[in-house]
């Protein structure tokens, strides 16, 4: 259930030029129960409030880990940039969860883009913690090559757990990049042959939410197996 929590920042890093991790530390209760794929709710200033995905695992419990995305200079991207080790903050949590995984064997399917990244790891971090067997499949879609992050950790997922294989797909990159280019949707659809018998998890901007989904649909995968978050 939903309460509010005073929370301490434990460190603040800076992961690409516009992106920025922002561990808090739980102070009032001292640890949180929810379920992967949940929200937080920051409250940056009086009225003003603003929904992040909490990008940890629940199984570290006396900790919050939120990705932001602050070049939307708005309120809540003030508020990030202004943060300091040791400051206290409020949040309300957990709120959400459409995306948390449903508990069956089928294939998960999940397509982020930018930031809409932070409740998937969460997700799988959780599903390998409590020894989930089904198929992950992770689709994640950025621009440039500066913009990567967490590479290290996917690719060794993707080594421990044969079950998980994740697609780095960049849609503006430089000459040199080898990876895979594009849009991340255009992969997902090459790749994937089994979609009727899977769940899709779609978490970034509204262009490719609303295109997979439509896309999906129309090969006749249930509506009850696509589960999306807007994520900006």
């Amino acid at each position: 259930m939903a309460q509010k929590i005073t929370l301490s920042v434990a460190s603040k890093e800076q992961v690409t030029d516009k992106v920025y991790f922002v561990t808090f530390t739980l102070v009032s209760p001292p640890s949180i129960d929810f379920r992967a794929g949940q929200n937080m709710m920051l409250m940056v200033a009086p009225g003003v409030n603003r929904t992040m995905s909490i990008a940890s695992p629940p199984s570290e419990a006396q900790s919050l880990l939120m990705v932001h995305d602050v070049s939307p200079m708005g309120p809540g991207s003030k508020w990030t940039l202004g943060l300091r080790v040791g400051d206290t903050a409020t949040i309300v949590a957990p709120t959400g969860g459409v995306l948390s995984f449903v508990e069956s064997p089928r294939k998960k399917v999940m397509i982020a883009t930018g930031t809409g990244i932070a409740p998937f790891r969460s997700m799988i971090l959780d599903y390998f913690n409590r020894d989930g067997q089904a198929k992950i499949e992770l689709y994640w879609g950025q621009r440039f090559e500066k913009d990567i992050y967490w590479k290290e950790e996917f690719d060794q997922l993707q080594s421990r757990h044969p079950s998980f294989t994740w697609h780095q797909i960049l849609s503006q990159p430089t000459d040199g990049w080898e990876g895979l280019r594009g849009h991340v949707t255009e992969h997902m659809f090459d790749r994937e042959k089994d979609m009727v018998e899977s769940e899709f998890y779609l978490c970034g901007n509204k262009g490719m939410i609303e295109e997979v989904r439509e896309r999906l649909l129309a090969h006749n995968v249930p509506k009850e197996q696509i589960k999306s978050e807007l994520f900006y």
